[in-house]
């Protein structure tokens, strides 16, 4: 499956200090295309309630570092898109989404294969 932006899908991307946060599960900044780009905190205790955010905020991909599998079923549930094992400059990853190279092994995390 080519990781490309789809039409119409609103992206996700956890963010710390710039770059995408190497977990999810954690994070306390999310940065939100649709189409226009917005940075929102994210005060969620549980991930039941992260979920729930997301699904509000209409998100349909998300691009990630690390996700907990606990997390990762519950995003699967809701039919949210899951790109894990990214890391990098977040315009620079949001670059290479668009332009279907998120592939690329310069945007693999540590320890993450294909």
């Amino acid at each position: 499956m080519a990781l490309s932006a789809e039409k119409d899908n609103r992206i996700a991307v956890p963010l710390f200090k710039g770059r995408v946060a190497p977990v999810l599960d954690t994070c306390s900044q999310l940065l939100v295309m649709d189409p226009e780009m917005r940075c929102l905190t994210v005060e969620c205790a549980s991930l039941n309630d992260r979920v729930k955010l997301l699904q509000n905020l209409g998100i349909r991909v998300i691009v990630c570092g690390a996700v907990s599998e606990y997390l990762y079923n519950l995003l699967e549930e809701k039919k949210i898109r899951l790109i894990s094992g990214i890391s990098g400059d977040v315009e620079e990853v949001l670059q290479a989404y668009r332009d279907g190279r998120l592939h690329h092994p310069c945007f693999r995390m540590p320890g993450f294969s294909k």
